[in-house]
């Protein structure tokens, strides 16, 4: 996990990023492992996938949904499927969360699904990698099912990309709900005083023609060279983000693509989300796009 902090590319909400960077590196300083986790447990803590059916015959809510159980199931259209994306994003998961894979393939099985009429992404997410988001994002984009986006806390950066993705966001809140961080950063730690001060040297030895290998790391400073080719990468993501959001939000303002967070009610002005909802808001949006579809 610690690799994956330090050296992916994010996007992600940066006072997020900020504590918990402290938190790995206060760790490792006093020898301990940057976040602690067992799989004993952990599954609890993940909210699974579940249906929501709107005819008062079927059961309002089944049971939790895995890959595959799908076709166990069939059941008249008006049957919307929920899928939590809580916490950091990241296109594997991990012990808490799922990753974007996992999402992108229960958004494929269930477009394939004729019981299946509609999807509603629950989001409360700071967002998370790069990796993985564009990908989500082209498989949200491209279903043919609505597919409705509902925030809870907040959809900053990566959750926002894939959120502009879907045909309509919902927001819990007016002023308790945050949306944006539009943007992209990489984190660079230089731990070589860190290293010293513990009686250590490292030297990184590169083989013969080697000489671009590994030069973002936390061992030698950045070169001028290195931080604008850094930049210019983070620079490209940035581009491809704010392209597809634009696409997703036609008519969003301008205004918005600077990394900075808003509110329910400013994000309702800037064109960022549709509504101020619950989630069953959120559901009956996407039961009425699906009949309407």
């Amino acid at each position: 996990m610690l690799e994956t902090y330090l050296n992916a590319k994010w996007a992600l909400e940066p006072t997020f990023h900020d504590r918990m960077g402290k938190i790995a590196l206060d760790r490792i300083s006093n020898s301990h492992r940057p976040f602690a986790a067992t799989a004993e447990g952990t599954d609890r803590d993940r909210k699974e996938p579940y249906f929501v059916s709107m005819y008062p015959s079927q059961p309002k809510v089944a049971e939790s949904w895995a890959y595959g159980s799908l076709y166990k199931q069939k059941a008249e259209s008006g049957r919307i499927v929920v899928l939590p994306i809580l916490g950091t994003m990241s296109r594997y998961g991990d012990y808490c969360t799922y990753g974007s894979e996992d999402y992108a393939n229960w958004i494929l099985e269930a477009n394939d699904d004729p019981s299946i009429s509609a999807i509603v992404l629950e989001l409360n997410s700071p967002g998370g990698q790069v990796d993985g988001t564009e990908f989500l994002g082209e498989v949200i984009r491209q279903s043919q099912k609505p597919i409705v986006a509902f925030v809870a806390g907040m959809a900053a950066s990566a959750a926002y990309w894939i959120a502009s993705q879907t045909k309509l966001i919902v927001m819990e809140s007016a002023t308790s709900s945050e949306v944006g961080s539009i943007g992209v950063l990489a984190m660079h730690v230089d731990a070589s005083k860190a290293y010293e001060k513990e009686g250590y040297k490292v030297t990184i030895v590169r083989a013969t023609g080697s000489t671009d290998k590994a030069l973002f790391n936390s061992i030698e400073p950045l070169s001028e060279t290195v931080l604008a080719e850094t930049k210019e990468i983070l620079d490209a993501i940035r581009e491809t983000f704010v392209d597809k959001v634009k696409a997703g939000r036609p008519g969003i303002s301008e205004d918005v693509f600077s990394g900075k967070m808003y509110i329910g009610r400013d994000a309702l002005a800037l064109k960022m989300a549709d509504k101020i909802g619950f989630l069953g808001d959120a559901i009956a949006e996407a039961d009425r796009l699906a009949l309407a579809a």
